[in-house]
């Protein structure tokens, strides 16, 4: 057993003493890992394949909708406790899917891919905090980073309220946050909770989605008293043209850049360095680059060449804490739309590996 684990059992059973008189079920947990190379995957079949990569980092999307299955459960149980066994970081992406007649979701009928959790109403809000509290005392000594929704700015696809008032919106995400983060670190109070974002900062998609940077500043206002941490989609301008360094034109050098990615990352953490902007122990908050990847379908040369440029960009950042590369294996729906963005090609029906791209082999030499 590696020292770091040794360490933190002894950190968890020391938290123990301290609390158990106050019949607090506390665990301060968090696998620090040794890299920030990282991947996103489901794959409890693959684990050998990650750590042959390199990877020290993994994440995965979780459901709300899935909680009320306990065999579903069961399998998110023995993936989680297999990434451990692996020492691999562990970062769990809880988003809110469609449940018919849940409150917890803000409309009635399916309008959208994912929805923002329902703080609008009180039983949305009862059931917030049943599923925050629920996957937070199960995961309390096993998920290190908890990214709640899926880029937040997008409220019409990823994170849809049914709103148009972005004041209104971003306060209700803000109470889900709240909510997410209290129970989180209730138990685990080494835990890492973060707000996801696209790559839009400045751009302004109207009645689509919001600029970053105009969510993100009024988030501060609701909750600059909180320790919460960034999880940024850098991805290519275009996203089946792997080529971000030559066709991210609209990622500039300056603040009002209308996009950030890769190419110009230090904009973000710039605009994170002020002073307004920092955690409440005066640090600059913790960030994850949580989903980028790079397609092949103009070929994995192209794609290669993508993902070390990236990695040479990123290691020049002294705050980003994870490169989360999507994914390990292709998604027939996303290769359909030209994002082929696997280091394996899948059988095209399911995420079933097949064979290894060229890419596998130079994320792997990365370091």
């Amino acid at each position: 057993m590696k020292l770091k684990r040794i360490k933190q059992f002894i950190t968890v059973a020391l938290t123990g003493v301290l609390t158990m008189s106050m019949g607090v079920n506390v665990f301060a947990f968090y696998n620090t890992p040794e890299s920030i190379k990282g991947i996103h995957s489901s794959h409890i079949n693959m684990i050998d394949d990650m750590v042959s990569l390199g990877c020290k980092q993994v994440i995965f999307q979780f459901n709300a909708s899935f909680v009320k299955n306990e065999q579903q459960m069961k399998a998110y149980d023995a993936l989680i406790d297999a990434y451990n066994a692996a020492d691999l970081t562990v970062t769990m992406g809880v988003m809110n899917d469609f449940q018919e007649g849940d409150e917890i979701v803000p409309v009635q009928t399916p309008a959208s891919n994912l929805y923002q959790f329902n703080t609008l109403t009180e039983g949305g809000v009862a059931r917030t905090m049943q599923v925050a509290e629920s996957l937070a005392y199960r995961y309390k000594d096993s998920v290190s980073n908890w990214v709640i929704g899926n880029e937040i700015n997008n409220q019409r696809e990823w994170n849809y309220l049914g709103v148009d008032d972005i004041n209104t919106y971003v306060k209700a995400y803000a109470d889900s946050f709240r909510i997410f983060y209290n129970a989180i670190k209730a138990y685990n109070p080494d835990a890492r909770v973060f707000i996801p974002f696209d790559y839009n900062w400045t751009q302004n998609g109207g009645s689509m989605y919001y600029g970053s940077r105009d969510v993100l500043d009024l988030l501060n206002v609701y909750l600059a008293d909180t320790d919460y941490g960034i999880a940024w989609h850098p991805y290519p301008q275009d996203l089946s043209n792997p080529d971000f360094m030559n066709t991210s034109n609209l990622a500039t050098d300056d603040m009002n850049s209308p996009i950030v990615n890769l190419k110009n990352l230090h904009v973000l953490t710039d605009y994170m360095q002020q002073e307004g902007m920092l955690s409440p122990n005066g640090t600059v908050r913790h960030l994850i680059l949580s989903e980028q990847g790079f397609s092949s379908v103009m070929g994995e040369d192209a794609q290669a060449l993508a993902l070390m440029q990236a990695w040479e960009k990123v290691k020049e950042n002294p705050y980003v804490e994870a490169f989360l590369l999507s994914r390990l294996v292709d998604a027939p729906s996303e290769v359909a739309q030209g994002y082929a963005f696997g280091l394996w090609n899948s059988d095209g029906v399911s995420e079933t590996a097949t064979t290894r791209k060229q890419t596998w082999y130079y994320y792997q030499a990365l370091n």
